[in-house]
């Protein structure tokens, strides 16, 4: 009797020996998605930052993205509606915040500070649909990272 494998022998073989290990790393995946999927929850903010985000939005963005949130006559990119949705709206919070906080306004980016960036991403959520709170946006970004903004 011959100790030689055939190529479909050998692949059996293989296939064989790497299920456990392709079921046992499927499985730790799934635990991991499940594991982050329990921890996210829609954006917590308050009506009150919603308010100061807006008093923020006015002075310093409404010239490029427009009083609509759409419609500036600079180009700025739409912060509402489905253009918004596309570029944020399968991230989390931390995303929409790190991106205002780090590159907005273009012409004095990050000199708004922490707290204007936290009431002014409050007042973009509130304009895309999100329901405002009784908890406080803040900018701690692993508790923004546990906010997802997917509807």
């Amino acid at each position: 009797m011959s100790m030689c494998k055939t190529p479909a022998s050998l692949r059996r073989t293989a296939l064989g020996a790497a299920a456990p290990l392709v079921l046992a790393l499927a499985t730790a995946g799934s635990l991991q998605a499940f594991a982050q999927g329990r921890e996210q929850r829609p954006p917590a903010f308050t009506d009150e930052q919603v308010q100061r985000g807006r008093a923020i939005y006015q002075k310093n963005c409404q010239d490029c993205h427009g009083s609509t949130l759409d419609n500036g006559e600079f180009g700025g990119a739409p912060l509402k509606g489905s253009y918004f949705r596309q570029h944020w709206g399968a991230g989390d919070v931390s995303a929409l915040f790190g991106y205002v906080n780090t590159l907005m306004p273009p012409d004095r980016p990050g000199q708004l500070g922490a707290q204007s960036y936290v009431d002014l991403t409050a007042f973009l959520l509130s304009n895309n649909g999100y329901a405002a709170g009784t908890e406080e946006l803040t900018a701690d970004q692993d508790a923004q990272r546990k906010m997802t903004m997917k509807k």
